[in-house]
C-alpha cells in the first residue's frame, strides 16, 4: 500500500461532504456536553479515572503563512497480513501494528465507550478509544447480515484515464470527523488534524487514528484534552450515514524534551528540534534547511529512522512535513512513532536517502531487500543522538492519569 494515498482519499472524500454540521449532529451535543465534564473515564482494567472540567480552545491564526503540505500521512507498510498470527484476545488494539496501542490496554489508557448506530439491519460500534494527547486512535466495528467482503475493502478499476473505486455492500466509502462539532476539514483555519485507517486482521474492524500536530506553531491544529468527537461515517448499500459521538478526554501524561541539536552534510543542514513522549507515543519536530545546492544533498529525498539505545527501530505511525515557503528550502516536519519497547538511554535520529529502482529517474519506485525493506543509504553526518531520562522514562510508561 502506498503510504501517501490513504489520507489523500480521506482528505477528497471530506471535501465532498457538506461544509455545515448536520442537524442531527447538533441536536445531540447539547445532552453530551451536559454530562462530559462528569463523567468517568472506565477502562477495561476496572480503573476509573475522574474527569477534569473541559478546557476552552480556541486556536489563534498562524503567524506565517506555511505552503506546500509535502505529505498528509505517513502509514506503516506492514498491514493486515502480517497481523494474522495475532490472537484476538482482549482489546481490540491488540490487532493493530502499533506497539503503542498492543500495550494500551495494560496501562489502564484505553477507554470503552462502546457507542454506536444501527441502520438497516447493519450496526457500526466504537468500542475503545485511546487519547495521549498527540493521536486518537479508535476501533470500528461492523456488525450485521447480508455483508459483502471486509469494512475497508474496495476495488480499483481503471477505465481509461478514470480510476473508480467500487466498494461491496457494507464497505465504508466515506468518513468525516468533527471536533467539538467542527469538520476537521474546517478545523482551525484548514490546519487540519491528520486522518489515517488502517485494517485489521478482522474483516469487521477498522482502525482510525486522528494527530493533531503541533509542529506548525501558533494555531497549530493541536486537539485539545478533552472534547467531543463525532463520526460520520457511510456504508456502500446503507442510505443512511452513520453519526456517533464519542467524549474524549486524555488519559496519559507527557514528557516533552527540546533538543536543537543540529548536523550539516553537504548543502543539508538538520535539526532535531524537539522530542515528545507518552506511554503509547513517540513524537520528534524535526527542521531540514538546504543551504547548498541541492545536487548536494537534497532534503526533500530524507527519510528518517529512531533507534533506541540498543540499536531497536521504532515503527513509524504517521508524520507531517510543510515548506516554510515557495523556495521550499526549509522543511519542519513532525514524525509519530510507537513507544520504544524498554525504556532507554538515548535515543539517535538517523536520516537516510531511499535507494531508487531506477537511479537515473527524478524519483520512482524504491528499491526493496529480499524482507521487502526500502534499501537505505545512511548519512552518518546527519546522525544526532541525544540523551534521555531513563528513570523519567520509565515512571511515564507506568503511569496515567
Amino acid at each position: 500500500m502506498n503510504p501517501f494515498d490513504l489520507d489523500k482519499e480521506l482528505r477528497e472524500t471530506g471535501r465532498k461532504l457538506a461544509a455545515e454540521l448536520p442537524d442531527m449532529i447538533r441536536q445531540r451535543q447539547d445532552e453530551v456536553y451536559a454530562s462530559l465534564s462528569d463523567l468517568p473515564m472506565q477502562t477495561r482494567t476496572g480503573r476509573t479515572h475522574s474527569s477534569k472540567k473541559i478546557r476552552g480552545y480556541a486556536g489563534a491564526a498562524a503567524a506565517a503563512a506555511f505552503i506546500g503540505v509535502m505529505s498528509s500521512a505517513y502509514v506503516s507498510p506492514i498491514m493486515a497480513e502480517s497481523l494474522k498470527s495475532i490472537p484476538v484476545i482482549g482489546s481490540i488494539f491488540k490487532l493493530a501494528d502499533d506497539l503503542g496501542l498492543q500495550t494500551a490496554e495494560e496501562r489502564g489508557l484505553v477507554a470503552e465507550p462502546n457507542v454506536g448506530a444501527t441502520h438497516e439491519g447493519v450496526t457500526l460500534r466504537i468500542p475503545e478509544v485511546v487519547y495521549d494527547g498527540t493521536r486518537l486512535s479508535l476501533a470500528v466495528k461492523r456488525e450485521g447480515e447480508g455483508l459483502i467482503g471486509g469494512i475497508s475493502d474496495y476495488e480499483v478499476v481503471q477505465e481509461g484515464d478514470s480510476t473508480n473505486h467500487i466498494y461491496p455492500r457494507g464497505a465504508i466509502t466515506e468518513v468525516e470527523m468533527f471536533i467539538d462539532g467542527t469538520s476537521i476539514y474546517d478545523y482551525n483555519g484548514g490546519k487540519r488534524p491528520g486522518l489515517i485507517g488502517n485494517p485489521t486482521s478482522d474483516p469487521n474492524v477498522v482502525l482510525y487514528q486522528l494527530t493533531g500536530y503541533s509542529h506548525l506553531g501558533e494555531g497549530a491544529p493541536m486537539l485539545p484534552d478533552q472534547f467531543l468527537l463525532t463520526a460520520k461515517i457511510t456504508l456502500e448499500g446503507i442510505e443512511e450515514p452513520y453519526i456517533i459521538d464519542v467524549p474524549v478526554r486524555k488519559s496519559s501524561n507527557q514528557i516533552v524534551v527540546k533538543s536543537g541539536e543540529t548536523r550539516e552534510w553537504g548543502g543539508l543542514k538538520l535539526t532535531l528540534e524537539q522530542l515528545k513522549f507518552t506511554p503509547i507515543t513517540t513524537d520528534l519536530i524535526i527542521h531540514a534547511e538546504q543551504i547548498g545546492n541541492p545536487e548536494d544533498g537534497n532534503h526533500k529525498d530524507l527519510l528518517y529512522e529512531v533507534r533506541d539505545d540498543r540499536g531497536r527501530i521504532l515503527g513509524l505511525v504517521t508524520g507531517m512535513g510543510i515548506y516554510k515557503d515557495d523556495s521550499q528550502r526549509e522543511q519542519r516536519t513532525e514524525l509519530i512513532f510507537e513507544r520504544f519497547e524498554e525504556t532507554t538511554s538515548s535515543i539517535t535520529l538517523k536520516p537516510f536517502l531511499p535507494v531508487f529502482q531506477d537511479p537515473s529517474a527524478n524519483g520512482g519506485l524504491y528499491a526493496v531487500d529480499g524482507n521487502g525493506d526500502i534499501v537505505k543509504k545512511y548519512l552518518k553526518d546527519l546522525e544526532i543522538t541525544i540523551p534521555v531520562d531513563r528513570a523519567s522514562l520509565e515512571k511515564l510508561y507506568d503511569s496515567h492519569q
